[in-house]
């Protein structure tokens, strides 16, 4: 009889105490949501290296910026652009330079970029217009071809090791009666919609939008950011 009965109290027993111990995983779960959470790498961002001579270094900065504001819009990367001193030139950072630079800036991986390429050819040909009541309004017009190619070269920063060299190419073309469509790279440090709308505003767009991708792509090959032991 007495063995019946702690058969009976373990089998009641069980289940409560099975109970009690999902419900306290499921409360230590809703208490720290975070540790679920998947980390987000950090990618620090140089100001580019202009090899066109199109826009100096405002282009570069600005390019940089681009990239950061495109990994941020569209990756789950966390983009950083990260200043140079005010004595140090984007053309002067190799790879080891720009590790030094990412690891005082805390972040996991680090790109050194280069605009290899900036090109726009235009061609106009001259002739009628459209007609408007009859009449015909004269005008030219003006078709653009626009490629712009960046290099990025992605490092990691705990181990000083470059990940991968990119290069990517973005194409643009435009054509327009009576108006000059023309314009170069140098007009994205001033920004607006009609930089944004020429072609090569447009290859720009789509050479860094296919850049960030390719470093999306590299996640994988990253590793959390540890500070090197200090001798």
């Amino acid at each position: 009889m007495r063995k019946e009965f702690n058969f009976l109290l373990s089998a009641l027993l069980v289940p409560t105490s099975l109970a009690m111990i999902l419900a306290a995983n499921a409360a230590g779960q809703d208490a720290n949501p975070l540790a679920s959470m998947k980390y987000q790498y950090k990618v620090g961002v140089l100001s580019f290296v202009d090899n066109t001579g199109s826009g100096g270094q405002e282009m570069g900065v600005a390019l940089g910026r681009a990239v950061q504001a495109e990994m941020t819009h569209s990756s789950d990367l966390i983009g950083r652009v990260l200043k140079l001193d005010d004595d140090v030139k984007p053309e002067d950072v190799d790879g080891e330079k720009a590790v030094t630079i990412a690891r005082g800036g805390k972040v996991d991986a680090v790109l050194i970029g280069t605009v290899l390429d900036a090109s726009s050819e235009q061609s106009s040909k001259g002739g009628s217009g459209p007609s408007i009541f009859g009449q015909s309004v004269g005008g030219s017009t003006h078709s653009v071809k626009a490629e712009v190619t960046l290099q990025g070269d992605l490092y990691n920063v705990t181990t000083g090791k470059l990940i991968e060299s990119i290069r990517v190419t973005g194409k643009a073309s435009e054509t327009k009666v009576g108006a000059n469509v023309s314009t170069t790279l140098g007009g994205i440090s001033e920004g607006g919609a009609s930089f944004q709308n020429s072609p090569i505003g447009k290859a720009l767009h789509i050479a860094v939008s296919d850049l960030v991708k390719k470093i999306q792509s590299d996640e994988p090959k990253m590793v959390r950011f540890t500070p090197p032991p200090s001798s």
